[in-house]
């Protein structure tokens, strides 16, 4: 804003210089003896071509200044909102909050549009404004919050002009206090409270996780560490809060564990996979009819070309020659390794992009822009809060032959998000094998973003995924579901290193080098993961899932899948969509 008020500045400088100017020629023309000797009359008459010079100079100045203030505030006025930071601080002004927070905002409602289902509502006592959010910390992510002081987050932020413009012209015109509109979302309060609560019934500090149906409707959403949204309210503790996000985000509450960014956007944060993306090399290789291979498990491990180190299997566990469909119903990491190894990074750089992933390191990866279906939001507000980072992996001609052996079962350089894991499941289970753009608004129009794999690989995968659940790594988690609700799915562990922190949440310095830097103190998340829909032959439902730290994902965040189903079950989202 510097460049605008300084152009002005000199905008208004110049002018009165050019006041002045011509105000000191007419006086000097003024004064100027009429009996004057052909000397003078030469001599004046240079005078004015001087001048007259001197003014066309100013003119031309002035034009210039008139062209670069009319350029930067035309900037500022139609094109500035396509910049995020211009974007943020127009979200965080002070004048815009006050506005804001003096009305009373719309009423947000989940899918079923019932006033007891709120989501977030008002009160109004005595001239008194409040925002009630009845889910509390189990929808906050979703939701987010509103103050005065400091801006707001989640739908309050991203939904904020539809939630403040008045319901209709007569309400702004009687009422002292304009009602804003509703605005009702795809999600429903009970599978949300329900999601949440199964995250903090593992006792692990964090986990998150995504629920779809097959328009990629966002059913629930949930992420866990979290915090009341009322919160806000006290400043020391969300000053604590908001400065532990920014010193050690692996703590925060404030990261939205499942969208893989903060409430109020911001930096990405990223899991590994694990065995989980062993569903997308599954893919490729069904895709390119590369499904005969027959590659060995040795208890020494597999040793990609050029490496020297070995690539093992989860506990030492050795299964031999094997075959692709036992590999993925045991989840081999050694057959994945040496798959991954013949399909070759173009293919699978090729596959990565289809979905939305950077495929080398040198690459931007950024946020996924324009990737939610929106109604009711202005796009760029609505991706500030809820586009999540691209995933990515390491595919370029600097990547080894490990590094591409690793990824291919899920570890090294693949970066995702819980929700991009789950829009891979979704997408294979849809019948056409697309990828659908994801929304929290209901009755929109589908949006085929593009194809991921064809309709006959799409339904060999989830062939694939229903031996996981009946005879593979997920069958004693799924046992309860047997012969009521067929499911399919991935299980996952993958190893991440993570940030040590001390109680107060702040990063724990393992040693300073001789430059000053610090260097800290990392230990190893064994974090649990499971994806999947179900039914198997009809999918209703999307999902994926990650426990932090919680051990193998058939032993954790498997059987929540299997709580999941079952809840959806019994809610009709499984049913055929006549009987709903």
């Amino acid at each position: 804003m510097l460049i605008p008020k300084a152009l002005t500045l000199a905008f208004v400088l110049l002018s009165l210089a050019l006041v002045s100017l011509l105000g000191r020629g007419a006086l000097l023309r003024w004064n100027s003896p009429s009996d004057s000797s052909d000397a003078d009359s030469d001599s004046v008459s240079r005078g004015q071509s001087a001048t007259n010079r001197w003014i066309r100079a100013m003119r031309g100045a002035f034009l210039l200044l008139i062209t670069g203030v009319f350029a930067f505030h035309s900037y500022w006025a139609f094109f500035a909102d396509k910049n995020q930071r211009f974007t943020r601080a127009k979200q965080l002004d002070a004048r815009n909050r006050r506005l804001a927070e003096s009305g009373l905002k719309g009423w947000v409602l989940d899918r079923s549009g019932k006033l007891e289902n709120a989501l977030i509502r008002y009160r109004y006592d005595g001239g008194l404004i409040s925002r009630d959010y009845p889910l509390g910390a189990a929808a906050v992510h979703l939701t987010g919050y509103s103050d005065f002081v400091f801006g707001s987050g989640g739908i309050e932020s991203a939904f904020r002009d539809w939630l403040t413009a008045p319901d209709s012209a007569y309400n702004e015109l009687v009422s002292p206090n304009p009602v804003g509109k509703d605005l009702r979302l795809t999600l429903d309060s009970s599978l949300q409270r329900e999601l949440f609560n199964l995250l903090q019934a593992t006792g692990k500090p964090a986990g998150a996780v995504v629920l779809l149906l097959p328009n990629n409707e966002v059913l629930a959403m949930a992420s866990t560490p979290s915090f009341d949204p009322l919160t806000i309210n006290n400043e020391e503790t969300w000053r604590t809060m908001t400065e532990q996000a920014e010193n050690s985000p692996g703590r925060s509450p404030l990261v939205n564990r499942a969208l893989g960014t903060l409430v109020t956007g911001g930096p990405a944060f990223y899991y590994r996979p694990g065995s989980t993306f062993k569903v997308f090399t599954a893919a490729v290789a069904i895709e390119n009819g590369m499904t005969a291979e027959r590659f060995t498990c040795r208890g020494e491990g597999f040793t990609p070309p050029g490496s020297g180190r070995p690539v093992r299997d989860f506990g030492g566990e050795v299964h031999g020659a094997i075959g692709f469909r036992d590999a993925f119903r045991v989840s081999c990491n050694q057959y994945f390794a040496q798959l991954g190894l013949k399909i070759g990074r173009e293919r699978m750089a090729a596959y990565a992009r289809r979905l939305g992933m950077a495929s080398a390191p040198e690459s931007d990866a950024g946020r996924s822009i324009n990737l939610w279906r929106v109604k009711n939001s202005e796009p760029k507000a609505f991706d500030f809060i809820f586009a999540p980072p691209q995933g990515r992996m390491n595919l370029s001609s600097k990547a080894t032959q490990f590094d591409l052996a690793l990824e291919s079962f899920g570890q090294g350089y693949d970066d995702v998000t819980v929700f991009q894991m789950a829009l891979l499941a979704a997408a294979v289970a849809n019948n056409d094998g697309a990828l659908v753009a994801p929304t929290i608004e209901p009755d929109l129009p589908a949006k085929i973003i593009g194809p991921f794999i064809s309709a006959a690989s799409a339904a060999e995968l989830r062939s694939l995924m229903r031996l996981v659940v009946e005879s593979g790594t997920a069958a004693g988690a799924f046992s309860r579901l047997r012969g009521r609700i067929s499911a399919g799915g991935k299980t996952g562990t993958a190893d991440r290193d993570v940030v040590l922190t001390d109680r107060d949440g702040d990063p724990v310095v393992d040693y300073v080098d001789d430059e000053g830097r610090d260097h800290y103190k990392y230990f190893n998340s064994t974090d649990s993961w499971f994806m999947g829909f179900a039914p198997v032959d009809n999918p209703k439902i999307a999902f994926a899932i990650v426990v932090e730290n919680g051990g193998q994902g058939a032993r954790t965040a498997a059987p929540i899948a299997a709580k999941i189903i079952e809840k959806a079950f019994a809610q009709g989202y499984l049913e055929s969509a006549e009987k709903r």
